[in-house]
């Protein structure tokens, strides 16, 4: 996928619902939609489509985007500003923790899985500090755990001949992405979801070394490699706005 991206408006009735179109390059011939899981449209499309046939296409698919989109957006209405106080609901690898902050010495600052907690000891209780320190923790917690699923995951694709590279990526949008040369961009708070969740993700990206696009091929992989991953993907979707809420 290039990125070369337009933004433009589906009117659905009385709706104004803004769609991104993504050019592709390659094989693939067929244009796909996709609704984010925060409700972002995102139309693929062959670079030599006109925009007319891309018009075409998104309002024959209207009455399916205007759903997907409320429904994203119902979803996020139910999800409380984070304050970063002792009480609050932290997730780690699909597991509701409960925040406990402690105001500490600055030498005695750390964050600490324990029990049912994640506590966070800081020489400050300011929320936007507590926020800052748990990014961090799970930035390094990721990068651990997320390596090693990827090492793992790798070594079942007869495709992937080294271990996968990959950086982190942040982003409100989307979980991860994969750049032509094959290194893997991930977001670092993906070790928030289940692990499943987190296992189809990686599956997902690594099967773009072989399928550089949304194609019939691509999914074929997915299916192959993992069967389950349309009712993971929902899992992951209907997660999307609590995990990735900061």
């Amino acid at each position: 996928m290039t990125s070369d991206a337009f933004q433009y408006v589906l009117v659905y009735g009385t709706e104004r619902i803004p769609y991104v179109v993504q050019a592709t390059k390659g094989k693939k011939r067929k244009l796909t939609i996709h609704v984010e899981p925060d409700g972002q449209v995102i139309v693929e499309a062959p670079a030599e489509a006109s925009q007319v046939s891309i018009e075409t296409a998104v309002n024959r698919r209207g009455r399916w985007i205007f759903e997907h989109v409320k429904d994203s957006q119902r979803r996020h209405e139910h999800v409380l500003e984070r304050r970063y106080v002792s009480g609050e609901t932290a997730f780690y690898l699909g597991r509701r923790y409960k925040l406990k902050v402690l105001e500490v010495p600055r030498a005695d600052r750390c964050v600490k899985l324990l029990g049912g907690c994640i506590e966070v000891r800081s020489e400050s209780v300011d929320p936007q500090v507590i926020r800052g320190r748990l990014r961090g923790w799970y930035k390094v917690r990721a990068q651990t755990y997320l390596g090693k699923r990827l090492e793992v995951i790798g070594e079942r694709l007869p495709w992937v001949n080294q271990r996968p590279q990959f950086y982190f990526m942040e982003t409100e949008k989307r979980w991860g992405g994969c750049s032509s040369d094959g290194t893997v961009q991930l977001n670092p708070f993906l070790v928030k979801a289940p692990r499943d969740c987190i296992d189809y993700v990686l599956l997902h990206e690594l099967c773009h070394h072989k399928e550089h696009n949304h194609s019939p091929a691509f999914y074929a992989l997915l299916d192959r490699y993992d069967p389950n991953w349309k009712a993971t993907k929902l899992k992951l979707d209907d997660l999307a706005e609590l995990l990735l809420n900061e």
